[in-house]
């Protein structure tokens, strides 16, 4: 049995150690089943020593020991440079997945204002263009802001759709990414998918329920695009969804 405690001494929880495999995975449990902040915030201490993320729970048992005792200990933001702002933004653009692990277990912000590019892009949203799954991931688990915009009105499931990431996109939609947001060219993310013919897209964003009918600033709507771009599979799933 794993038995966490606050530092005050305050009992938090138990577990069966055998449904955790490592500290990652309680620290997500916590965070899921308790209200704790993400795991990039927590640090799990056995005897006063931190343990790392991939630090087997098992393995610290002593043979004669059938349970537990860890403190945990909730930390705050880290004060970070300039530099380490925009090394989150580079790293989520390349889709360097472990420097962004890095940079989130400081622990820092991962919707610094100050790592925005020119274009007031989040980490979050260069993760989506580029279509770096894995980054995206950490990014939402960080908690990163899911419906923040650019400069253009674009938000990080626009970029995603815009470059037909539809793995991005699937996680978008599970972290709960509003479909129906439009940029200030009045495109959603299904008109800007149904466009340029993003067939996977279209068909996760109508699972989504994504409305249909909504009209850019032009007039068009996601049907009338694929229509006149001749992305006759896109067109098949609209009329199928009921679009007119």
């Amino acid at each position: 049995m794993l038995n966490i405690m606050l530092l005050s001494g305050q009992h938090l929880t138990s577990l069966p150690l055998a449904e955790l495999s490592d500290v990652k995975a309680l620290k997500q449990r916590l965070h899921q089943e308790h209200g704790l902040p993400p795991r990039f915030r927590q640090r799990l201490l056995q005897d006063g020593h931190p343990l790392d993320d991939a630090v087997k729970l098992l393995a610290r048992l002593e043979t004669d020991e059938t349970a537990m005792d860890l403190q945990i200990l909730i930390v705050a933001f880290s004060e970070v440079s300039e530099e380490q702002r925009q090394e989150l933004n580079n790293a989520a653009w390349f889709g360097n997945a472990a420097k962004v692990e890095a940079l989130l277990q400081l622990p820092m912000d991962p919707d610094p204002d100050a790592a925005r590019d020119a274009g007031g892009r989040t980490p979050l949203m260069r993760a989506s263009q580029g279509g770096t799954a894995k980054v995206a991931q950490l990014l939402l688990e960080a908690g990163a802001q899911k419906d923040v915009h650019d400069i253009e009105g674009r938000t990080a499931l626009m970029y995603a759709a815009w470059s037909g990431h539809s793995e991005v996109v699937e996680l978008l939609l599970h972290a709960g990414a509003q479909t129906d947001l439009c940029d200030l060219k009045g495109r959603t993310a299904l008109i800007t998918a149904a466009w340029l013919g993003r067939e996977s897209v279209v068909r996760l964003l109508l699972e989504a329920g994504a409305d249909t009918d909504l009209c850019d600033s032009s007039g068009q709507t996601a049907l009338i695009l694929a229509a006149t771009h001749g992305r006759t599979p896109v067109v098949r799933l609209l009329v199928d969804a009921g679009a007119t």
